[in-house]
């Protein structure tokens, strides 16, 4: 049985997940890769869900930047790219900010993140 201060190190880097898509990203990932170098000692369960959080966080990194960018550059007609960049990014933004949403929900309960 996990005791309760097992899980907390899981949930602050979900947390910090959500923060880098929501809040302050390039700071928020910078922490990640801190606590990824930085803590050794820590239980499997919560290097599994600091790991996740900086795979999710690179993964979000380049679908919602350098995707839609490279897009727009390559792109012919300005306008409609903008406009399918615009719905392509608000689009991924939310599915990854739900990601985020249920990864903290399953750290707090104790559970390894399914995405």
């Amino acid at each position: 049985m996990m005791s309760k201060l097992q899980n907390k190190p899981a949930i602050i880097y979900q947390s910090l997940y959500l923060a880098n898509l929501l809040l302050v990203p390039a700071l928020s990932f910078l922490l990640l890769i801190y606590y990824f170098y930085k803590d050794k000692s820590l239980s499997h369960f919560s290097r599994i869900h600091l790991i996740r959080s900086i795979q999710i966080s690179a993964l979000a990194g380049v679908m919602l930047g350098i995707g839609p960018t490279i897009y727009i550059l390559y792109s012919d007609q300005f306008s409609t790219s903008m406009m399918i960049t615009a719905f392509y990014f608000v689009t991924l933004h939310a599915l990854f900010v739900l990601v985020g949403i249920f990864n903290l929900a399953r750290a707090m309960s104790r559970k390894l993140p399914l995405f």
